[in-house]
């Protein structure tokens, strides 16, 4: 029987071929636990089939924990969750075990030492066995709290200024309109004119203001879906008569196309209705006066349930259609046509449809117009 070859070692002895692979194997290990130590991330082992887990050092200098027999069960870790985010984790690990994939990742609260609780990012691997059971979870939690604490301050602050300026803003508006309407007597058409530009600026600005906090919140996860069946049908009708005043403004003709005995949708309705007013405004707006029609219709695919919203416009230059979901992002043609515009309507459709596993996209042909269309799942709408 051969032996292991004799090579030399790292102080020029003999070592044999076993005792070289255990060394460069114990290089490795200290190797990552230096990566650990300096990423001070908690790192685990979770043994499905003992319900034992393993942890790193940061476990007890992060958290404030002692090693003891306790800390090493799963239970013990659940527990230790917030009670708010539990159900959240288990339907993640849950939809880890049915699913096909290994690499998993959520974020939750864990309680310290002190009572208080840490932000974390999970982000880890299942093994599996040869039939596809699950082992085993090797996973790090990464703390997250400082940046969580940065992103509360930041919505605060975007809230208190979005109201802040709401406020004068719906003053300036309702006045201008009183001004307008003759309640303080009238006003000569050149006069009428400033005021309605004044009027118009305000609730352009109230609009902005508007979208400003709902990317704040979407940026930050922190967008509420409660879907409930509706009438599509009076839905849409009450999104037309919102912008029948814009419509008529720009000699823009609207028409509503329904498919006959559509059942009850189950939507958000303000989500539903802030993504059929952004389609809507937008189509409106960049098609030319006197001459623009828009065509809503609503129907079921075998996909799921399809609004479309048609305009006969100026459409989109080519060069400008990979764009156009972007934040802030206006193409030159629109530019030219109606300089007011945030550019944020677009990327907030998108990003709500993300949200409730739909999606939106849409066709144009420069010179002669677009069609954006959102795509519902059949189920409804629901938080991914």
């Amino acid at each position: 029987m051969d032996r292991p070859h004799p090579v030399a070692g790292p102080s020029g002895a003999a070592e044999t071929e076993d005792a070289r692979l255990l060394r460069e194997l114990q290089q490795k290990v200290q190797r990552y636990e230096l990566i650990f130590a300096a990423t001070n991330d908690v790192v685990y082992e979770l043994n499905l089939e003992t319900a034992k887990v393993a942890w790193n050092d940061s476990l007890y200098t992060q958290y404030g924990y002692k090693p003891s027999k306790q800390v090493t069960t799963l239970e013990w870790w659940t527990g230790h969750v917030h009670p708010d985010d539990a159900f959240l984790l288990e339907n993640k690990i849950t939809d880890l075990f049915e699913s096909k994939t290994s690499s998993w990742q959520c974020e939750y609260r864990f309680r310290r030492a002190d009572g208080g609780y840490n932000y974390v990012h999970d982000r880890g691997l299942l093994l599996r066995d040869n039939d596809g059971n699950p082992l085993k979870i090797i996973g790090s939690l990464l703390n997250m709290t400082a940046q969580k604490q940065l992103d509360i301050a930041k919505d605060e602050f975007i809230a208190l200024v979005s109201h802040q300026l709401r406020t004068p803003l719906t003053v300036i508006r309702v006045y201008g309109e009183m001004l307008t309407g003759g309640t303080f007597g009238n006003l000569n058409s050149e006069q009428a004119q400033w005021v309605r530009n004044m009027t118009n600026s305000s609730a352009r600005l109230i609009e902005i203001v508007g979208d400003i906090l709902n990317v704040s919140r979407l940026d930050l996860g922190r967008i509420n879906i409660s879907a409930k069946p509706h009438n599509i049908s009076e839905l849409l009708a009450g999104c037309l008569r919102d912008v029948q005043l814009l419509a008529d403004q720009k000699g823009v003709k609207l028409r509503l196309e329904m498919t006959k005995d559509l059942p009850a949708v189950p939507v958000d309705e303000a989500i539903f209705v802030q993504i059929v007013h952004n389609l809507l405004t937008n189509a409106i707006r960049y098609t030319k006066p006197g001459k623009g029609l828009v065509v809503v219709k609503f129907g079921v695919q075998k996909e799921g349930y399809v609004l479309s919203v048609q305009d006969n416009g100026i459409g989109i230059p080519k060069e400008a259609q990979a764009h156009v979901f972007d934040r802030f992002y206006r193409a030159k043609n629109a530019l030219l046509l109606e300089a007011q515009g945030s550019g944020l309507g677009l990327y907030l459709i998108k990003v709500m449809c993300d949200a409730f596993g739909g999606r939106a996209w849409f066709t144009s042909t420069p010179g002669k117009g677009t069609t954006f269309f959102v795509q519902i799942p059949k189920r409804g709408m629901t938080l991914r």
